[in-house]
């Protein structure tokens, strides 16, 4: 009976042994988590993705699952196609009075819209001049000519006295001297190929 016993002990501690290694290696290494939001989601995506191809289909998967993006000091926010316009939220998804917030915005939007027809008329006409590529030709160039265009005065060369300060042994005085001395000899060169 002992030995009956021990078998059936060793049998079920076996069949649990060999349970909890299948578990151990079906299951991942890492707790698996849902994606709280879009960025969460695109973060993950491009990690596990293996191809360019692949990561672009699961950033795809997170923007239908998530409509909202995060905002800078938190919160998140909605950006409406139709209108132009971002919405804010307070989760990754609106909520149904949200929807019904961004539906009444919408028809608010349409309203002001039909109140200004012109506006509407001359969009659709510079739209549709835009498809068949025949816009208005913007005229000739505007030539803009000055009528007073006052005349530069000729400046004559002048040799800058050396003051009291210059020291004959220093080198700034010898620059002066020297720099006054070219300018005497352009001068001077100047004066006499004059016609």
């Amino acid at each position: 009976m002992r030995s009956t016993s021990k078998f059936g002990i060793a049998f079920v501690a076996t069949i649990c042994c060999a349970l909890g290694v299948a578990l151990w290696i079906s299951a991942p290494l890492w707790p698996q988590h849902n994606p709280q939001d879009f960025e969460q989601c695109a973060e993950d995506a491009e990690r596990t993705g293996s191809s360019m191809d692949e990561r672009t289909s699961l950033i795809a998967e997170c923007d239908k699952r998530f409509v909202g993006r995060r905002k800078m000091g938190g919160g998140y926010t909605y950006y409406d196609f139709l209108q132009n316009r971002h919405f804010d939220m307070a989760g990754p998804n609106p909520t149904a009075a949200e929807l019904k917030h961004f539906d009444e915005e919408y028809a608010l939007y349409l309203d002001t819209q039909r109140q200004f027809p012109a506006n509407s008329a001359l969009s659709d006409r510079q739209g549709e001049d835009r498809l068949t590529g025949s816009l208005p030709s913007p005229g000739p160039p505007i030539v803009i000519t000055p009528t007073k265009v006052p005349l530069p005065k000729a400046r004559r060369l002048t040799v800058r006295p050396i003051g009291p300060l210059c020291e004959e042994a220093s080198l700034s005085c010898s620059w002066t001297k020297f720099s006054a001395g070219i300018l005497n000899f352009l001068g001077s060169n100047a004066k006499a190929n004059a016609p």
